[in-house]
């Protein structure tokens, strides 16, 4: 039966997301803001070639897309369907990207656009004032710092689990510089440049999954003997001073020359896997690839034990914070408004770009929840806990029962795609970082080459000591709270101009409230365990290797986190709602 495979819910949400893009976001485009392609964009009013250059709506729809899509919506699909079953994540990843997800990321586009392309904390200095900036800027620097340690532990047991698979990213980064030299030097046309990058690309996945003994380094290489990734090993220390070397590339190189043309090229061989691993799951019903009986539609129970039930959570508000991207991401508005507004061509643009790249997302969330419903379930929380690699296993069982290749390769090539989805993420996530303290930080640490160390030793400093459990879901929480600030920067720059609000700043309300009190909760996770001298499960290995004492420094400083970001969203939201209100009050006077 259809009912029990993926295909009928796959398919719904593929129809509400085309209803989103055709109608819901086409009205706003044209009765809200009334882009007009006549009217000179930022990327051709102040021309430079370094940030502000105009691109091709096909090449920064790409752009868009990879820098947007990480692991948010294939890691937070997966861990809701685990801990609340996969009926609340499927329906929160299709009714938030309908109201929430396109509306934040094309409108935050757009704001920039009509403020000659300034991100988003110039613009909450021209709005609101000098202190509200300082107040965002400083949280940015919070929530980029849990991104990042959560993102590259993530990325690191793909890498670890699955041998051989850094070899074809390091094809994908040496492709992303050649098709850089191609187009901007050589001149090449994008068509031409893009065929020789997927030939490439593609070449090196061919070759190292057709040839076993390319598949080095092996899983904990330095470590022998130990099972599964673990904290405080040396090898994910090794990983992380590997990626510490590429993300400091990218923080510091000119980004024409490497990271914008790579994140192109990583959006290639990404869309195909994902369009793939999509209609795998619509044929199901044909393939007889059915949901695991041990996935259940919607799992009950009320997890209100912080000790007990440390990385659950009430389904309100945890769950809107779990699947962190695919329903909403507070960090596609730092891409909308301090990089792609600046490439933005036409106006007419930011909709296919903006709203498009997003709806992609949510596929992409669709695809995690198609993968983990034929993946059978771990034991139940609290005991048991999902692992990144589940979506390759899920992914590579649909698509292998429609083109079957073998399930390890297809396993390997999608274990490639998770990989190359946070990798390059986390590279723009270390040059925002970049900026913000380049506005923030006293001299020196404002430096460009000084800066992006501060952030790789920190979050080198999380991962390998296991605080990345529960930075997922704060993670999900700052990220989400972002969001709404996001939402209502934009209702205030709407009233501000006198025109109607509404689609953002409900959105904007909801998920302002949601996210204060997600991260209230895992703030009183994190104390119950400082209180009661306890520690979270994957950091056992850390307490066997150093003592209880260094757990206890990273999960007070993860408590710490947590007032300070509960604290400054909750004075940004002040700030936000009385500058919305007292604009709102100018408007009806005139």
């Amino acid at each position: 039966m259809v009912l029990d495979t993926p295909a009928l819910y796959i398919l719904l949400g593929l129809i509400v997301y085309s209803i989103a893009y055709l109608y819901y976001s086409k009205y706003v485009d044209r009765n809200i803001w009334q882009s007009d392609p006549t009217r000179p964009t930022p990327a051709k009013l102040y021309f430079d070639g370094v940030e502000y250059f105009p691109v091709s709506k096909y090449v920064l729809y790409g752009y868009q897309f990879k820098s947007v899509a990480a692991l948010g919506p294939i890691v937070g699909p997966m861990i809701a369907v685990h801990f609340y079953g996969w009926l609340p994540a499927l329906l929160w990843l299709i009714i938030g990207n309908f109201f929430i997800g396109w509306v934040q990321d094309y409108s935050a586009m757009m704001m920039s656009v009509r403020r000659e392309g300034r991100s988003m904390g110039p613009i909450v200095y021209e709005l609101l004032g000098g202190r509200a900036r300082v107040i965002l800027l400083t949280y940015l620097v919070f929530y980029l710092i849990i991104i990042g340690a959560v993102f590259a532990w993530v990325i690191i047991s793909i890498i670890n689990g699955v041998p051989g698979v850094f070899i074809p990213i390091i094809v994908i980064l040496i492709t992303g510089y050649i098709f850089g030299h191609m187009v901007f030097r050589l001149k090449m046309s994008v068509v031409t440049a893009t065929l020789v990058a997927l030939i490439l690309v593609f070449a090196g996945i061919i070759i190292v999954t057709a040839v076993q003994s390319l598949r080095i380094p092996p899983t904990n290489f330095l470590d022998p003997g130990l099972i599964g990734t673990q904290p405080a090993s040396w090898t994910v220390l090794f990983w992380l001073i590997v990626l510490g070397v590429i993300y400091y590339l990218a923080a510091t190189t000119p980004m024409i020359r490497w990271l914008l043309p790579t994140v192109y090229v990583a959006y290639l061989p990404a869309i195909i896997a994902l369009a793939i691993v999509i209609i795998a799951a619509l044929l199901s019903f044909i393939t007889g690839v059915k949901i695991d009986p041990t996935r259940q539609a919607f799992v009950g129970g009320a997890y209100f034990d912080p000790i007990k039930y440390p990385t659950t959570g009430p389904l309100w508000p945890m769950l809107f914070v779990t699947i962190a991207c695919g329903a909403i991401s507070g960090w596609h508005s730092l891409i909308s408004t301090g990089l792609s507004s600046k490439q933005l061509e036409f106006e007419t643009d930011a909709r296919p770009v903006g709203g498009g790249a997003m709806i992609t997302e949510g596929i992409v969330g669709l695809s995690s929840v198609a993968a983990i419903m034929v993946v059978a379930a771990a034991a139940p929380p609290p005991a048991g806990a999902p692992v990144p690699l589940d979506y390759p296993r899920g992914a590579a069982a649909l698509v292998n029962a429609l083109i079957p290749l073998g399930v390890d390769n297809w396993l390997f090539f999608y274990a490639i795609f998770v990989t190359i989805m946070g990798l390059i993420t986390s590279m723009l996530f270390v040059r925002v970082f970049r900026m913000v303290a380049a506005e923030l930080f006293p001299t020196p640490f404002n430096h460009y080459l000084v800066s992006p160390l501060i952030w790789i030793a920190l979050i080198s400093f999380l991962a390998w000591l296991g605080s990345w459990t529960n930075l997922w879901l704060y993670f999900g929480g700052t990220n989400q709270l972002l969001a709404g600030l996001a939402l209502m920067l934009v209702a205030v720059f709407l009233a501000s101009q006198k025109r109607p609000t509404w689609y953002v700043f409900w959105p904007g309300a909801f998920m302002i409230v949601t996210t204060l009190s997600a991260i209230l909760w895992e703030t009183y996770v994190y104390a119950s365990h400082l209180m009661q001298g306890k520690y979270l499960a994957p950091q056992a290995p850390v307490v066997d290797k150093f003592g209880a004492t260094l757990v206890n420094i990273t999960n007070l400083f993860s408590a710490v986190f947590g007032i300070i970001l509960f604290i400054l969203g909750l004075v940004m939201a002040y700030y936000l709602f009385s500058g919305y209100f007292k604009y709102r009050g100018q408007s009806s006077q005139s």
